[in-house]
């Protein structure tokens, strides 16, 4: 294998064990590492659209729905049809998915400042632009024609 190809499946290598690692950190909470990500997001916003959460975590639709079934099962999340949108689902956090959210936001951003802090401001820019690179390296690059 020549030095490029073995440069690139290095980044994919530690791409899979930082993934890795991410779902450890959510598996703790009892979540897995797609349902921890929709409860913090749909935290974040007055309300958020299904359709929204698979556009930007480019995940399947019925993955993401089975995530957001699981969440509804626990009692985290509600999900309501859109008023303008009849086809659309919004998620809302219950009062329970708030509780849940906090006991696990908050450790996971004290461990996130943590992080920020040993890499330093510096290096969090470059990593979000190396990654930022790589996405859309990936997604002009992959033609699943080509396959």
């Amino acid at each position: 294998m020549d030095k490029k190809l073995k440069s690139m499946l290095n980044i994919f290598s530690l791409l899979r064990k930082a993934n890795g690692l991410n779902r450890e950190r959510a598996s703790f909470y009892g979540l897995n590492d797609l349902e921890s990500v929709i409860l913090i997001h749909v935290g974040m916003t007055e309300k958020v659209k299904q359709k929204n959460l698979c556009n930007k975590f480019k995940v399947p639709k019925q993955t993401m729905n089975s995530a957001i079934m699981n969440l509804k099962e626990k009692g985290y999340v509600k999900l309501m049809t859109d008023e303008k949108d009849k086809r659309a689902k919004n998620l809302f956090l219950t009062d329970k998915g708030r509780e849940r959210r906090d006991e696990i936001l908050i450790p996971l951003d004290e461990a996130n400042r943590r992080m920020y802090e040993s890499l330093g401001e510096d290096n969090v820019k470059r990593i979000t632009k190396d990654m930022e690179l790589l996405v859309e390296s990936i997604s002009e690059n992959f033609k699943k024609e080509d396959i």
